[in-house]
């Protein structure tokens, strides 16, 4: 039997690929960002292919995302791009630039080839008046990754902030890092533009560390996160009239705690510098009642065909142990809501 021939789109329905992708590509998309913006939720295409392997598929990745920039450029529902640096450049290089390893001559113009990807990929932003956000990656890497983003934010954010990094604040010291980073930009004169994430890959950070017998670089315990993603974010308020602050959760607690710091500090939500991001078909009723108060929200839009696409759900779920619980009570908010209008009616 030759199950590989079956047809795979009858069953696309079964695997929440409409539920948190919005498309195959660019254009699929429109339908669905266009709905949101009429109700002020904005949005940024993330085109769903990680991890690539060869030369060929990073120019691919590449020539997406500049597909989403140019496409930004037309439209204000667009106001960020994203890549993931796994997507233009090799993990087994950003690991090598991490840990200062020698690199073949073979690497060496990869290396060079992965720079000119980002370079471009600023350039563009920069042209096109938006915002390119670098997500974050596992913490072995990040280090070689930074190598290149940091001298990148220094060079593009001299008048506004062109490039964004993320911050995953379930890693211990990420604070003192931000800190760093503040110092940084302020020597240098450039705008910082980070967006505050809890963090990707706790269980594979945990195990990475047990079977090297090395520390865990994760917070002890989710009071320590919750502890130092506040931590920051108030910092981030504070620093609003020159630096760029994305609030990326899903953690209801952690965005009532943003709006109240504003309400204290007496920040408005729409600040220029301020945004909340969400992902697309996950935690609605969150960024919608955002947007209502006039806060500057985006979704996270995924995009790109089935296949490529199951690997990038599967992670988002695991990322999210909580979805189902989430979608539960999204579902029910929604009857509540139906049921309101019905009696109103």
């Amino acid at each position: 039997m030759r199950f590989y021939r079956l047809p795979v789109s009858p069953l696309v329905r079964f695997t929440g690929y409409y539920q948190f992708c919005a498309g195959k590509n660019v254009v699929d998309s429109t339908k669905r960002t266009e709905r949101m913006a009429r109700f002020g939720v904005q949005s940024v295409l993330d085109y769903t292919n990680e991890h690539a392997k060869t030369e060929f598929d990073f120019d691919h990745n590449l020539k997406m995302v500049l597909q989403t920039i140019d496409e930004a450029k037309k439209n204000k529902a667009y106001p960020f791009a994203v890549v993931k640096p796994t997507a233009i450049g090799a993990f087994v290089l950003f690991e090598k630039m991490t840990h200062q390893l020698e690199l073949s001559q073979k690497e060496k113009q990869s290396w060079e080839n992965t720079q000119k990807r980002f370079e471009q990929l600023a350039q563009k932003a920069k042209d096109a008046k938006i915002v390119l956000m670098i997500d974050a990656e596992e913490s072995w890497i990040q280090p070689g990754i930074d190598l290149i983003i940091l001298p990148l934010m220094s060079k593009y954010n001299q008048d506004r902030v062109v490039v964004a990094i993320t911050l995953q604040l379930y890693l211990k010291d990420k604070a003192e890092f931000y800190t760093k980073l503040l110092s940084d930009a302020s020597n240098k004169n450039y705008h910082l533009g980070v967006k505050l994430v809890r963090g990707a890959y706790m269980e594979k950070e945990r195990s990475r560390a047990q079977a090297l017998g090395i520390a865990s670089p994760i917070c002890d315990t989710k009071a320590a996160t919750d502890l130092q993603y506040r931590q920051v974010l108030e910092c981030a308020v504070d620093h609003l009239n020159n630096h760029l602050c994305i609030v990326a959760t899903h953690n209801e607690e952690d965005v009532f705690w943003a709006v109240n710091a504003c309400a204290k500090k007496g920040v408005v939500l729409k600040h220029a510098n301020l945004w909340f991001s969400q992902l697309y078909g996950m935690r609605d009723y969150i960024s919608f009642d955002l947007a209502a108060q006039g806060a500057n929200v985006f979704k996270y839009v995924p995009f790109g065909p089935l296949n490529q696409s199951i690997p990038y759900l599967i992670r988002r779920a695991l990322e999210n142990s909580s979805m189902k619980a989430q979608t539960v009570r999204e579902r029910t908010m929604l009857r509540q809501e139906l049921k309101r209008r019905k009696t109103n009616a």
